[in-house]
């Protein structure tokens, strides 16, 4: 099962990143590769709603695991998003840079796929959604000095 661990130090507290990233619902508003998105089920921190892409063929995502004391915010795919995988499930967290007052952030992701598309599938997850995911935050929160 192949795992992509992405992360980056932003310049702004963990309690700021932290109020953007555990909005469920949000990530198309800061993501530049992600539309915007609909919850079903309940309102966007509550575990078990669904967040759907209208535009990018009704794509869902479950919310698996939201952690206010840890900052850890989770999902996992209900279809494959137009990919070759199975059991796709993602995970962010916004830790306090304490000397610094910045915000490490991590954004990993874990799959199953065929071996023979295992390379294409990191490649498209990694550059097509996780680096970007993370410069997007960048820019919205600063570079760490």
């Amino acid at each position: 099962m192949p795992q992509i661990v992405t992360s980056i130090v932003v310049a702004s507290p963990a309690g700021e990143v932290w109020a953007l990233l555990r909005d469920f619902a949000a990530i198309g508003d800061w993501h530049p590769a992600l539309p915007p998105c609909e919850i079903e089920g309940g309102p966007a921190d509550r575990v078990g709603c669904v967040r759907v892409f209208p535009l990018a063929d009704g794509h869902r995502e479950t919310l698996t695991r939201l952690d206010d004391q840890q900052r850890i915010i989770a999902f996992a795919f209900g279809d494959n998003a137009g990919l070759p995988v199975r059991s796709y499930m993602s995970m962010m967290t916004a830790q306090p840079v304490t000397l610094s007052g910045q915000t490490y952030v991590e954004w990993s992701s874990g799959f199953d796929c065929d071996e023979s598309d295992e390379d294409k599938v990191i490649a498209a997850v990694r550059d097509g959604v996780l680096v970007p995911g993370l410069k997007a935050l960048e820019q919205r929160f600063g570079a760490a000095r």
